[in-house]
């Protein structure tokens, strides 16, 4: 993997960058600010990530690592944005030698197996040049304040990239079901999902491909493609929804009944307009060498 600036040396000894102590301009403080946003998101979702969303994201990380554009048997594999590292093991499971997963939250990195967490910002990453032969990025590539910074930041880093996000325009009806129910008792986006949620230029296929061209990637695709990805009751898709990152800290702020109260809602609302339709997502998937 070529030697780490400042890694952790396990699950639980996480190393995080350290942050200069410079003024910094209107533009920079907001960035920081959704930044944090971000961060506290999904600390706040670690706890209960395995039981909601990280049922849907394991097939989604399979299906990007199946796209992989480089062979993944024996492979160094950084898992940027690797959250509790679904995908960092869906490379381990395809014969990838060795994973390091990156993440700002420092929470879903402690909750994760395998792998070497590193907490760190994907356009300021804690490696050498050339220390890994594939990136793979599941849908935090939005996230990124700066896309460009981040697949410049990938590039140097890594051989190739499979990186992946929601296509455009996709949906669900449980989604709206879901954030309908949990405005009525009082649950607001926070500012951080608002300018960063999916939509964002990110998961446009022909602006992904010339961003990654333009970084300096070759044999660049971007490809939209369906993963069913394995939810069907109205529990499941209520608990997807309320368990992400932009709806956690505002499910923590609830007592026991009242979260409890939102989930029966959410339920209900998903049955109303979902029923036991199957979810099947479709994905933008990004590979390039």
């Amino acid at each position: 993997m070529g030697k780490e600036r400042r890694t952790g040396s396990g699950p639980a000894d996480l190393a995080a960058p350290e942050i200069a102590g410079a003024e910094l301009s209107g533009a920079e403080l907001a960035a920081a600010g959704l930044t944090a946003g971000l961060r506290a998101g999904y600390d706040a979702a670690a706890d209960h990530w395995a039981e909601g969303p990280g049922l849907m994201y394991a097939p989604l990380a399979t299906a990007l690592v199946a796209a992989a554009p480089v062979p993944l048997a024996g492979a160094v594999v950084l898992d940027l944005g690797a959250g509790v590292g679904v995908a960092g093991r869906a490379a381990l499971a395809a014969g990838a030698r060795r994973v390091a997963g990156a993440d700002l939250s420092e929470g879903m990195l402690r909750r994760g197996r395998g792998g070497s967490p590193v907490v760190a910002d994907a356009i300021a990453l804690p490696f050498r040049d050339h220390s890994f032969d594939l990136v793979v990025a599941a849908f935090c590539l939005n996230h990124l304040s700066c896309l460009e910074a981040g697949l410049a930041e990938a590039r140097r880093v890594g051989a190739a990239i499979a990186a992946s996000m929601f296509a455009p325009g996709w949906t669900h009806p449980a989604k709206d079901a879901v954030d309908d129910a949990a405005r009525s008792f009082g649950y607001r986006p926070p500012a951080w999902h608002t300018v960063l949620a999916p939509g964002s230029r990110a998961s446009d296929p022909e602006v992904l491909a010339g961003q990654a061209a333009a970084a300096g990637f070759t044999g660049v695709r971007a490809q939209v493609t369906d993963v069913p990805a394995g939810l069907a009751s109205p529990a499941e898709l209520a608990a997807w929804r309320l368990g992400m990152a932009h709806f956690a800290p505002f499910m923590r702020s609830l007592d026991a009944p009242g979260r409890a109260a939102v989930r029966r809602a959410a339920e209900q609302a998903v049955a109303a307009v979902a029923g036991t339709s199957p979810l099947v997502v479709s994905i933008v998937v990004l590979t390039a060498g």
